[in-house]
């Protein structure tokens, strides 16, 4: 999977707010009941687009949503879809521009101008240094307008609080303000709040605190699969393989449904170099159950599998999983420029 890559600080310090790229993509990417706007798309091209979306049938759900804005220009939901099918294929102008749109047509949603912040940080980290810094400070009042107008807007509030762990002090971060976010959500979500304050322990470098932080995470989350693949990755960080890989099989075992959270796992085993076999079947595990959705747009995955499978020297399978991606989003770059045989 494409994965946004930050070399220098400001880069790095935006990560978090770039939507459904690399690792953010797993966590926090979809808030249902929170996505019905002020105004609404209509019921069956809303229905539509959302099964579009989690079957990763992106040129589907473009077509459809620009249908829909040639009748009706001024809907701010169908602008809000459109801004994320773009943030999918990370056409990053294009996402921003919707996101843009939505929030002006509808001033007072909370969850559109947290999308909004999404997409200015994923402009910011393709963006020239200066630009970045300019957007950084966009993504946190976006951000933050999301929280005020929305004090209960679990997700918008994760994405507050990792910023400001990520972010250097003269763009308004740092660990104490982000542990002010994390006792918002203490009563909202006691596995955000942990995940939170985990990543706040790891700022201050207390491992054996974010570590604790991370396992409290998997004990307060109705669905724990994802929070055993958070807990992988700070084994990973920490080169900590064997922890790593047994955290890896107990998110497996916590996701009956072959969900998103196998595609996390993955990645962590080829990011680390560590059992691409494993990575592989995870892969196809995911690609084909019925619980794909918009945390792992399949379009991603299928390109991801075909990179582990060019990179093991299987050029003709490889050019599958592209052609596959391919069929189902036309515009998405890393598709198009996959290595052909």
């Amino acid at each position: 999977m494409e994965c946004i890559v930050a070399s220098k600080l400001p880069r790095r310090s935006l990560l978090v707010a770039t939507f459904l790229v690399c690792n953010a993509i797993f966590s926090h990417a979809i808030e249902p009941e929170r996505v019905v706007s002020q105004v609404a798309a209509s019921p069956g091209v809303d229905r539509s687009v959302r099964r579009d979306l989690n079957a990763g049938r992106a040129d589907d759900a473009i077509f459809l949503l620009r249908h829909q804005l040639s009748k009706d220009p001024a809907n701010a939901a169908a602008h809000h879809l459109l801004c994320r099918v773009y943030l999918q294929e990370e056409r990053w102008p294009e996402a921003e521009n919707e996101c843009a749109r939505a929030v002006g047509l509808a001033p007072s949603n909370s969850t559109y101008h947290q999308w909004l912040g999404r997409a200015y940080g994923g402009a910011a980290a393709h963006a020239s240094l200066a630009s970045a810094y300019i957007l950084a400070k966009k993504v946190h009042a976006e951000f933050e307008t999301a929280v005020r107008l929305d004090p209960e807007n679990v997700s918008a509030l994760s994405d507050l609080g990792e910023y400001l762990i990520d972010v250097p002090r003269i763009l308004g971060g740092g660990a104490a303000p982000a542990e002010q976010i994390a006792q918002q959500l203490a009563p909202l979500s006691a596995s955000r709040y942990h995940e939170l304050q985990a990543k706040i322990d790891e700022k201050k470098s207390d491992f054996s605190g974010a570590e604790r932080q991370w396992k409290l995470a998997i004990q307060g989350s109705h669905y724990p699969a994802d929070q055993w693949m958070n807990l992988a990755g700070f084994y990973a960080d920490r080169k900590n393989f064997p922890a790593m890989q047994q955290a890896i099989q107990n998110g497996i075992a916590a996701d009956p449904g072959k969900g998103p959270a196998l595609v996390q796992g993955a990645t962590l085993l080829i990011e680390k170099h560590q059992d691409p076999a494993q990575a592989e079947q995870m892969l196809r595990q995911y690609l084909a159950s019925h619980r794909q959705s918009v945390d792992a747009p399949a379009f991603q995955v299928y390109v991801q599998l075909g990179n582990l499978l060019a990179s093991q020297g299987d050029a003709a399978d490889a050019q599958q999983e592209y052609a596959a991606a391919h069929a189902l989003a036309n515009d998405y770059a890393p598709a198009q420029q996959a290595p052909r045989g």
